[in-house]
């Protein structure tokens, strides 16, 4: 997924701490600090706080632990002022170094080495692992294999992916980035800055919703044939990301979002989206005016038939297990301030 020779050139500082801020839950942003806990028998005998302005080791007295609950860690968190909290204890750390690191190698994707680590704090993710946000109970902690297959089914090999989102004010590319996918691994990548020659920045951000065709042959220019490029602007980013699911239907249809190129298996999903947000409101409508017992059966049988197309491996995520979606889904209300 990741090669291990990867090229990272003509990149754009402003658009990288761009993306960072963007992908980003704000109150990480606007709180840049974590705590760590070391506890002993649910006793803290180590707490550090880390980050800009960090205080680093404190007196854990100062900050009693009122509990290993999630409010309790939310409400800790406040009161430490960071934007999230670590627990772990003492005695899980050794076993924890121990599971990863022998289960590590030189040859494996840096994706795959990360989803070794996850798995392993997920195993003790609320008996000697805590976390605030609660992520580790929330993030799927797939195996390598299905998760390379499915990028390998979604993204061609000798392809470009492009993401752009422009300044409100269209003044200028607010962050970019250009990826190329060869023999299953991402083996390059940069910013608009690899291109900027051919297609100048200001003039692009004034007009991008006509003017994307020039970046797309830009970069097949300079990289490879996209095979998927999206473009819209940092408010219809954020409005997709923090409102409600057929958010990006609307913008679709409005024109807000470029998705092209498209290919297949997203068209289907956007078009399944599209088709929820113009009918959303007049299903809600007629359901209200139907018996309880009718709506049951109506909601079954729309879950089957999800059931069915995922296992049938008509799904895009078929492979992976779990659908990001509903994963999204879970995660969305951290976004919001």
């Amino acid at each position: 997924m990741l090669s291990s020779e990867l090229v990272l050139a003509d990149l754009d500082a402003r658009h990288w701490k761009n993306w960072w801020r963007l992908l980003t839950p704000p109150g990480v942003n606007e709180r840049p600090r974590w705590a760590l806990a070391i506890l002993d028998g649910g006793r803290v005998i180590k707490l550090v706080i880390a980050g800009d302005g960090a205080k680093g080791a404190i007196e854990p007295a100062t900050a009693p632990l009122p509990g290993l609950t999630a409010k309790h860690l939310e409400a800790w968190a406040k009161t430490l002022g960071v934007s999230a909290v670590i627990a772990i204890e003492r005695g899980v750390i050794a076993a924890l170094s121990q599971e990863i690191e022998g289960a590590l190698r030189l040859e494996q994707d840096l994706v795959e080495q990360g989803l070794i680590a996850l798995r392993a704090l997920k195993k003790h993710a609320g008996t000697g692992v805590w976390t605030e946000p609660p992520l580790l109970e929330l993030l799927p902690a797939p195996s390598f294999d299905p998760l390379q297959r499915t990028f390998d089914l979604l993204v061609p090999d000798r392809s470009a992916l492009i993401a752009y989102v422009i300044e409100d004010d269209r003044s200028r590319i607010h962050s970019s980035i250009i990826a190329v996918k060869q023999e299953g691994d991402v083996v390059r990548a940069g910013t608009h800055r690899a291109i900027a020659d051919l297609v100048p920045e200001a003039g692009f951000a004034r007009d991008w919703a006509k003017g994307h065709k020039r970046v797309l042959e830009a970069v097949e220019e300079r990289f490879a044939k996209p095979s998927i490029a999206l473009f819209l602007e940092r408010s219809t980013l954020l409005g997709i990301v923090t409102g409600p699911s057929d958010q990006l239907a609307r913008d679709l249809n409005a024109k807000r979002v470029v998705i092209d190129p498209a290919p297949a298996w997203l068209l289907g999903l956007l078009g399944g989206a599209a088709v929820a947000a113009m009918a959303g409101r007049a299903a809600s409508a007629v359901a209200r005016m139907l018996p309880q017992a009718t709506r049951d059966r109506a909601s079954a049988l729309a879950g089957r038939a999800r059931d069915v197309m995922k296992e049938s491996g008509a799904h895009p995520f078929a492979l992976l297990g779990f659908d990001p979606l509903e994963l999204w889904a879970q995660l969305k209300h951290h976004y919001r301030r």
